[in-house]
């Protein structure tokens, strides 16, 4: 009798370390999460053109006590502290989100602005908007509620520059037409050639800073455009499986990969995709 009991324990014992082992070096290095990537935030150059106290002016925040943009101490005599963090994080959000543009409005290119809170996705070239589509719908993936708010702004703290983009539709159109021999012939061509179809749109697009972010139309697609957009989306689900069963088999945690969908008209899709450029940059808004 004794012997069993000895056994039994023995075995539990055993059973536990194993488990145990297990977990440290298997399926807790592959759940949990790396730090996100830092982003450098640039330094804006202003440019002298006044004394020392107008640059000063310019690059110190200036204090404004009416309005909800500034917090002082008399602000939280009325406030609870939650809601002072609160008023923090969004006056930071508001400031990457004014820098970054400021900072992208110096070039010669259009870029993106994703704006989650607004639910709106906006082309934009030297700050001036071109073309402003509504997001119907939009899904972040689990990583994102795994990190800290702060964390979370470093990482937005500057723009996403593309590195990898996929899509169902070609990036520049051609259209192939013959010319005709002389003018009589040409003259006969009273017809004109037929409106192009927009074809299904769905694109995932790989930034910096391990962000991708996929865009879906909000209309159904036809019996070939679901084809080529299943086809696409399996592509990059068993790229995730692979990921996670090396992670496993090599005991190697996996960098996150944060993920946004957002679900828009068609014809939006396939301008934004077809006005940006090549390696376009995008600013997030979350």
């Amino acid at each position: 009798m004794k012997n069993k009991i000895a056994f039994w324990i023995i075995t539990l014992i055993s059973v536990i370390l194993v488990v145990y082992i297990s977990v440290i070096t298997v399926i807790q290095p592959v759940f949990t999460k790396n730090t996100l990537p830092r982003a450098i935030a640039r330094n804006l150059e202003i440019k002298d053109k006044g004394t020392k106290g107008d640059k000063d002016k310019v690059t110190k925040p200036e204090q404004n006590n009416s309005g909800d943009d500034s917090i002082s101490a008399s602000d939280g005599a009325g406030t609870t502290p939650n809601e002072n963090v609160n008023k923090l994080i969004e006056l930071r959000r508001k400031e990457i989100l004014l820098r970054s543009r400021l900072s992208l409005a110096n070039e010669d290119s259009t870029y993106l602005i994703l704006d989650l809170i607004n639910n709106t996705a906006v082309l934009e070239l030297k700050g001036i908007p071109l073309h402003e589509c509504k997001i119907l719908h939009s899904e972040i993936s689990n990583s994102f509620r795994s990190y800290s708010k702060d964390a979370l702004l470093n990482w937005m703290s500057e723009p996403f520059i593309l590195k990898n983009v996929e899509a169902t539709i070609p990036k520049i159109s051609f259209i192939e037409k013959i010319a005709p021999k002389d003018t009589l012939e040409a003259n006969k061509m009273v017809t004109e050639p037929k409106e192009t179809k927009l074809e299904d749109v769905f694109i995932v697009m790989d930034f910096d800073r391990n962000l991708r972010l996929v865009i879906s139309q909000s209309e159904l697609p036809d019996p070939e455009g679901k084809k080529i957009i299943s086809n696409l989306r399996n592509r990059y689900h068993k790229i995730e499986i692979s990921r996670t069963v090396k992670a496993l088999t090599k005991f190697n945690r996996e960098p996150v990969k944060p993920q946004i969908e957002i679900v828009i008209p068609k014809s939006d899709a396939t301008i934004l995709y077809k006005a940006l450029p090549l390696y376009p940059r995008m600013i997030l808004r979350l």
